[in-house]
This record gives structure tokens, C-alpha cells and sequence, in this order.
């Protein structure tokens, strides 16, 4: 995979479910966890998504009023691309970046390539989908085994500090 190129499954503006706010969220195609009652299932074959360069995506997001969510499929998977999207949407800008990944905080951690994409971004939310763990009022998230991580005190502290509308 070319570091400079993002497989886009979609790009949705002024949602209010990726995340605190409105934002736009980069929907990324290919996913290595393949969560059995995955919503979005379709953009598991990462070829089943749109090749964009960095510069295409940055211009196609919505910076006006939203903030940013990476979601997927699985966006571990195209870490090297979106950590220069991200550390451009960080120097360009002063949006918020979630980022949604069915790899664990720890897993993330031990991953050179993960690591450098969620340094650029505030809030993680980690963790498979979980049918069994599934409640419809959960906010941000799915299921009950899912965080919401606050990535810059976690990094700061060393220590995994939950989102602040997460404890």
C-alpha cells in the first residue's frame, strides 16, 4: 500500500454519532478484525474503496464546522496514510480527531505505525464489536467491552484515562 494513498470507503459531513459534536467521519475500507455483526461489512476488501491521495481527502473534509472521525472498516490498517492526513489536519487546522479501531489501546501501543497515527489524534475509541455486550444506549459506541480513550492524557500519564463522558 502506497503511504500517500487512503482507500475511502465514504466521507459523511455533520454527523453527530462519530463522535462528540459534528464531524466529519473518513469511513476507510479494508478491516484485519471482521467483527461477525459488523455494520459496515461491505468495506471490509479494501479494494472496495476509493484510492484518494492525502491531499484529496483533506480537501474533501468539511472544516468549516466539524471536527474529524477515522472509522471503517478498520483504519489501523492504512496507518501510514492517515497519520500524515492526521499531522496535517493538526498543523492546518484546530479540529478534533476521534479515531474508532477494534485493536485494543495495549494492541495499538505495541504497533510502530499505530502509535503514530493515534499521537495525532485526542480520542480513541477501542475494541471489537461485541454482539453479546450490545446495548442501544451506549454513546459513541456499540458495545459494553469498548473504550472511549482520552489519547492525550493517556500518552501524557502512561496510563489509560477514559474520555470524560466515559467514567
Amino acid at each position: 500500500m502506497l503511504e500517500n494513498i487512503i482507500y475511502v470507503a465514504n466521507i459523511v459531513d455533520n454527523t453527530i454519532v462519530d463522535g462528540e459534536g459534528f464531524r466529519t467521519s473518513l469511513y476507510v475500507s479494508g478491516c484485519d478484525i471482521c467483527c461477525e455483526d459488523c455494520h459496515n461489512k461491505d468495506w471490509w476488501d479494501i479494494n472496495k474503496g476509493t484510492p484518494m491521495t492525502i491531499s484529496e481527502v483533506f480537501d474533501n473534509i468539511n472544516f468549516e464546522i466539524t471536527d474529524v472521525t477515522f472509522i471503517g472498516g478498520e483504519p489501523m490498517l492504512q496507518a501510514k496514510a492517515l497519520a500524515l492526513l492526521a499531522e496535517k489536519i493538526k498543523k492546518e487546522t484546530n479540529k478534533t480527531i476521534w479515531i474508532y479501531s477494534g485493536h485494543t489501546y495495549e494492541e495499538i501501543l505495541e504497533n510502530e505505525d499505530y502509535y503514530n497515527l493515534i499521537k495525532h489524534c485526542d480520542v480513541l475509541v477501542d475494541g471489537k464489536f461485541d454482539k453479546a455486550y450490545h446495548k442501544n444506549n451506549l454513546k459513541f459506541k456499540g458495545s459494553t467491552n469498548q473504550r472511549i480513550i482520552d489519547l492525550n492524557k493517556s500518552l501524557i500519564s502512561e496510563d489509560i484515562v477514559l474520555w470524560k463522558d466515559e467514567f
